[in-house]
C-alpha cells in the first residue's frame, strides 16, 4: 500500500500544478453527449494521473475515458477511480471548488484516497494502514515534494490526522452547489427540526468530505444518484478518519457492486 499511496501523491500534486495552471491562464470548454462540459483542464489532469498510475499494472477507470464493460470492471478485484477534475462546473464558472479525485475500489469500499483542490489550498489523503490527514504547509510546497522518493512520508512530516474536533456555534452541513435536489431540501427541513440552529452552506465538488473530516461541517449530504469517480477519494478520506459514509437508500456503508451504471443513490457522510 506504501508504494500505492506514493504514487497517488505524485499524480495528485503533479496534476494539481497543472490543473490550476490551465484555470489560471485559461482553457477550452466542450460539451460530452451526456450534456455535460469537459475543459482542457480535465483531460491534461487525466493524462497526467493515469500516466503515473498506470506504473501500478492495476486497472483505471476514469471518468474521462472510455469505460470497459459492465462484466469486465465487475472482474476487476482493485481499480483505480479517478475524476480528473471533480466539479468541472466550478471550474468552469471560476469559483475554485473543484478538486482532483483519485481512490483505489474494490466492490466493498475505498482503499486509499486522495482530494486536491489547488485554488482552495486543500489537500488531504488516506490508506489503509496509514490513516487519514491534510497537508498542513503551503499548498505550493507539495510541489516541490515531487521527486521525493518517499512522498510520504515528506508529506506526513506537514500534515495533521484526522478527523479533527468540531468546534461549531451552529450545526453546519454542506449541500451541493449544482445538484441541489429535492430530495437534499426535504432532509435538511427534517433536520432543522432537530436542529434548529442549522446553518447550510452550498459548494461544489467532493472536496466537502475533507472539510467534514476536518471538522469544518458537521455533516454533507448529496442525496441524490452520483458516481463511482466523484466519491472514490473522499469514501477513503471520511473511512480512515473513522468517520461512516452511508448510502442514503440502503442506510448501510456505501459499496460499489452497480456495475451496470457506476453509480450510488446518495450518500451521507458525518463527523458528529
Amino acid at each position: 500500500m506504501k508504494n500505492l499511496i506514493n504514487v497517488a501523491l505524485r499524480a495528485a500534486i503533479d496534476a494539481s500544478k497543472e490543473v490550476h495552471k490551465i484555470y489560471d491562464e485559461g482553457f477550452s470548454v466542450s460539451i460530452k453527449e451526456d450534456k455535460s462540459p469537459v475543459t482542457s483542464g480535465d483531460l491534461k489532469s487525466n493524462e497526467i494521473i493515469t500516466a503515473y498510475l498506470k506504473q501500478t499494472s492495476i486497472p483505471i477507470l476514469s471518468e474521462e475515458t472510455e469505460h470497459e464493460s459492465e462484466s469486465v470492471i465487475a472482474g476487476w478485484q482493485k481499480y483505480w477511480c479517478i475524476d480528473p477534475i471533480d466539479g468541472t462546473k466550478e471550474y468552469v464558472n471560476k469559483t475554485g471548488e473543484y478538486c482532483i479525485s483519485i481512490g483505489l475500489l474494490t466492490s466493498e469500499t475505498s482503499l486509499l484516497g486522495v482530494l486536491a483542490a489547488p485554488s482552495l489550498e486543500l489537500f488531504y489523503f488516506a490508506a489503509e494502514g496509514l490513516g487519514s490527514y491534510k497537508w498542513n504547509g503551503k499548498y505550493e510546497d507539495l510541489y516541490e515534494l515531487l521527486n521525493e522518493e518517499d512522498v510520504t512520508e515528506k508529506i506526513l512530516e506537514k500534515s495533521v490526522k484526522l478527523p479533527l474536533k468540531i468546534d461549531l456555534k451552529n450545526y453546519t452541513i454542506l449541500t451541493s452547489r449544482s445538484h441541489y435536489s429535492s430530495i437534499d431540501k426535504e432532509y435538511i427541513e427534517k433536520l432543522r427540526i432537530q436542529h434548529p440552529n442549522l446553518v447550510m452552506f452550498q459548494m461544489g465538488s467532493a472536496i466537502k468530505i475533507g472539510l467534514v473530516a476536518e471538522g469544518k461541517a458537521n455533516e454533507y449530504a448529496r442525496l441524490s444518484p452520483i458516481n463511482f469517480w466523484d466519491i472514490a477519494g473522499g469514501h477513503a478520506i471520511a473511512k480512515y478518519a473513522g468517520l461512516e459514509i452511508v448510502d442514503y437508500e440502503t442506510k448501510k456503508q456505501i459499496t460499489y457492486k452497480n456495475f451496470s451504471t457506476l453509480k450510488i443513490s446518495g450518500y451521507i457522510v458525518k463527523n458528529i
